[in-house]
């Protein structure tokens, strides 16, 4: 893993989720620190960083979140915005609060992302992202598996969890990010498979079947 060595401080908005690059997040705003965050990102500008928050702690990962739009701010100060994944950083250390503010920040390093060539082939990936969504029943089908950061809107589709999530994050090689969302695919197909066929004897109990043939 590499990272930029010269470090930024970034108002930091920790929350139960994990913002890709590239991903759009609505948000209600309601809290008073970060009712203030926002307006003071909305009126200079400045980005803010989105580490996971989970199990009790921030993460050490996050990334850097731009604000594109207030849609509306109500009378007691409630905001709905829409904001937007930039960066990968590393979070060297927290300020809660940040001085004269109410809202932390944290000292964060950009992770320099290396978009090499796939060890995975698209056709396999697409293979066991079509078998994960038919054995769900989803209906879903993505169209395009040649896009940037494929890895990380993969990981939103195929039942990451927040950790899992976050481990990818942490990931600066595309071909290592993507490589990580076909083993959990193979993890996860076989389990689901076994889902499908204990519904189909639940279902079958006390019946009787009429079952195919073969020659031998």
């Amino acid at each position: 893993m590499s990272d930029k060595t010269e470090s930024t401080f970034l108002p930091l908005f920790p929350l139960q989720t994990v913002v890709f690059p590239g991903e759009k997040l609505k948000l209600h705003i309601f809290e008073p620190r970060y009712k203030q965050l926002i307006q003071d990102c909305s009126a200079t500008g400045q980005s803010f960083g989105v580490p996971a928050f989970m199990k009790g702690k921030i993460s050490d990962y996050g990334t850097e979140v731009a604000l594109l739009t207030i849609f509306a701010v109500d009378e007691n100060g409630e905001m709905d915005i829409l904001t937007e994944g930039r960066r990968v950083f590393r979070l060297l250390h927290v300020v809660n609060p940040v001085p004269d503010k109410l809202y932390p920040g944290g000292e964060v390093v950009f992770l320099e992302d290396e978009m090499d060539v796939p060890e995975v082939s698209t056709e396999e990936l697409k293979k066991a992202f079509d078998d994960f969504h038919a054995l769900l029943q989803t209906g879903y089908r993505r169209k395009n598996f040649n896009v940037r950061h494929l890895s990380f809107q993969l990981a939103q589709e195929v039942g990451f969890t927040l950790e899992q999530k976050v481990e990818l994050l942490a990931v600066t090689k595309e071909s290592e990010r993507l490589r990580m969302v076909l083993q959990h695919l193979r993890r996860a197909i076989p389990v689901l498979e076994a889902a499908q066929e204990a519904k189909y004897r639940t279902r079958k109990n006390g019946k009787f079947l009429r079952l195919e043939t073969f020659d031998l």
